[in-house]
């Protein structure tokens, strides 16, 4: 195939990476694999408009996006309705995606399962028609992104720190807002501490992502409205990726949910990143409209 890197410098891992270096070593890799392969490294404001330029380029079959999950989501987004293939190397925070798509976190040997790898299709959600990869979060999870934004932090290590102390910030004052919500199937509506929907459900691995993103729902965890302590326990929950046991928890899948929330709308976030928050949401599963890269050995198609 014909790729194009994209590198974010500002990724978690890139920021203490010799990226031109890096760079060499991505072009060998995807040579010796009978690939042609131009890499192009970026400051992370200008990651969007290079993702725009190739994708309406016609020189190129795919592209190596390599950074965090809101880079991804933002190639995503780009890719829509091309034919283009996307490759992900992991080199954010928790780089949630590329776990799902079974690859190495090592960010050298990512290089070269991508090199050597197969392709699959798998789904993306939109929320209001914007494309994401990983979850729409309202509520708990996105004031701790917030409050993290506030902080300074100059490496993955160091977001990883400031990600712990944004969430024991937040359950000072833990938030809650009145929903409802409705899918095809089901409808309710009270008061709630965090809506998360996420792209397929969410498995019990050590952190919060699926194994199963090709599994054609949306996976719906709403957290009501709890006391403090029980909240803090929640908020564990999510960090060890132990959601889907917690009683406190709405857990639903569905193809399409609807959320109203009251007169005023909580905080939110998409693939961890703040968003301004909408006070209707719809959130639509779009099967197996991405084409991936995934190593050669992984069950997905």
């Amino acid at each position: 195939m014909r790729l194009k890197g994209i590198l974010n410098r500002d990724g978690g891992t890139f920021k203490t990476t010799d990226m031109e270096a890096f760079c060499s070593l991505a072009t060998d890799v995807f040579e010796h694999n009978n690939h042609t392969f131009e890499c192009t490294i970026v400051n992370g404001s200008d990651v969007s408009d290079a993702l725009q330029q190739v994708a309406g380029d016609d020189d190129f079959d795919g592209v190596i996006v390599g950074g965090g999950d809101g880079t991804i989501s933002l190639a995503t987004g780009s890719l829509k309705g091309t034919n283009k293939v996307l490759g992900v190397l992991p080199a954010g925070t928790m780089n949630l995606f590329s776990r799902s798509l079974g690859l190495s976190q090592n960010v050298e040997q990512a290089l070269r399962e991508l090199a050597a790898g197969k392709l699959a299709k798998v789904d993306v959600p939109t929320m209001n028609g914007r494309p994401f990869i990983h979850q729409f979060s309202a509520g708990l999870h996105a004031a701790m992104i917030k409050n993290r934004d506030r902080l300074d932090y100059q490496s993955r290590l160091g977001k990883i720190s400031a990600s712990t102390r944004a969430w024991f910030d937040v359950l000072r004052m833990v938030p809650e807002f009145e929903l409802s919500y409705q899918t095809l199937e089901v409808s309710g509506d009270g008061a709630f501490s965090m809506a998360l929907i996420a792209n397929n459900r969410i498995d019990a691995n050590m952190l919060p992502f699926t194994n199963r993103p090709s599994g054609g729902v949306l996976g719906v965890y709403l957290v009501k409205a709890l006391a403090g302590e029980t909240v803090t326990g929640i908020a564990l929950d999510i960090l060890s990726g132990q959601l889907q046991e917690s009683e406190a928890v709405i857990r639903l899948e569905a193809p399409e949910i609807t959320l109203k929330f009251g007169n005023k709308a909580s905080d939110q976030a998409l693939d961890g990143d703040m968003i301004d928050p909408e006070m209707n949401v719809v959130i639509k599963q779009n099967p197996g409209v991405l084409s991936v890269i995934v190593p050669a050995g992984s069950q997905l198609n």
